[in-house]
């Protein structure tokens, strides 16, 4: 008992000095990773309260003596999208703090691979003495622990159950353990090669769209984004739209208009450079209507689609087809009265241009 009351007062007066070591490690965790390429889910931290110490010294009576042996009181804890990004973030970790190899683990690898289980890399590291901190900062270890979504949800799960290791699962239980533990890791590693996929079909995209090669490439997010920024036939659209009335173009995300070229029957990129072709004599009127004198100074990149669009309807003169008119409406707007209020608009302006006579052919 004497033990636990000297460290009780240990905790006391050490406590100030986790909260300020948990602030430095929290910001130099922040800063580095920060600054490089790999989108993180998560960065948390927790500083172990009195209570938990307490129940780890009756588990572990005889391993603690003083808090100097201590290794996680002062947690952080890296959840990351995937699962190359673990060891991205421990290269950056290892550059960032001493790290205590005895101490440290990586679960990911002393698993058996006929069982289940926890999957996570664990750091324990202390702040580096040359970095010039007081001792009683740089003697105090912490721990950081890097693992993905996935290992997350298996690690919150498996505790809210209960269940610390294979021998404490009733044996009928095992196996679905087992069965989730391997559907979480093969969800894990497809989900890195979709990522990987994915990246090299951006390359793909914007290779075949700079060599003007992506005429029968499908519309989708990527090949619209990359069409929108890197098409020249684009950009000198926009050019001629911005230039106007003197305004910059301001970077904007065009997946609101996959619905809308859908509904229009427009489903590849030379589809979609053939209508803009086809309505860029209009949408230059409709711009110049609206922006000629106008105090615009910005507009958005995806102010190119909207005036096509627009034009296909306001243009047309045959009149206004109801029914596809309906059909590319409520492909972005949503309550009746939107819808209708939308269609609205866009007749009156077809009426506008009818009567004025002046309607370029």
């Amino acid at each position: 008992m004497e033990r636990i009351a000297y460290l009780k007062e240990q905790y006391k007066e050490i406590y100030p000095d986790y909260k300020k070591i948990e602030a430095i490690v929290d910001a130099k965790l922040r800063e580095r990773i920060g600054g490089i390429d790999v989108n993180l889910m998560q960065v948390t931290s927790r500083i172990k309260t009195w209570s938990s110490i307490e129940g780890k010294l009756a588990r572990k009576a005889d391993k603690y003596s003083t808090f100097k042996q201590f290794t996680d009181n002062i947690g952080f804890r890296i959840i990351c999208y995937f699962s190359e990004q673990v060891d991205v973030v421990a290269d950056y970790i290892e550059d960032i703090f001493d790290i205590d190899w005895e101490n440290s683990c990586d679960k990911r690898r002393m698993l058996s691979p006929n069982t289940f289980g926890y999957l996570s890399l664990h750091f324990i590291c202390k702040l580096r003495k040359s970095d010039e901190y007081p001792d009683s900062y740089t003697d105090v270890s912490f721990e950081i622990q890097i693992r993905t979504v996935l290992q997350h949800a298996w690690a919150e799960i498996e505790h809210d159950l209960g269940y610390k290791t294979v021998f404490a699962v009733p044996r009928d239980i095992r196996r679905e353990f087992s069965r989730v533990a391997g559907l979480l890791e093969i969800a894990d590693e497809s989900f890195s090669r979709i990522r990987e996929a994915t990246a090299e079909y951006e390359l793909e995209v914007r290779k075949n769209i700079e060599e003007d090669k992506a005429d029968d490439m499908t519309i989708d997010r990527v090949t619209l984004w990359a069409f929108m920024k890197r098409s020249n036939f684009m950009q000198n659209f926009l050019y001629e739209i911005a230039s106007i009335s003197g305004a910059r173009i301001l970077d904007v995300n065009p997946e609101s208009y996959l619905k809308r070229f859908d509904a229009l029957g427009i489903n590849t990129l030379g589809e979609l450079k053939a209508f803009i072709e086809e309505q860029r004599p209009h949408a230059l009127r409709m711009a110049r209507d609206l922006l000629t004198d106008s105090e615009i100074d910005e507009l958005i990149s995806t102010v190119g689609f909207y005036y096509v669009c627009r034009s296909k309807f306001i243009f047309n003169p045959d009149g206004i087809d109801e029914v596809e008119l309906r059909r590319y409406v409520t492909s972005y707007l949503d309550t009746a009265k939107q819808i209708k209020d939308e269609e609205d608009r866009i007749k009156a302006q077809w009426k506008k241009y009818r009567t004025s006579q002046s309607m370029i052919k």
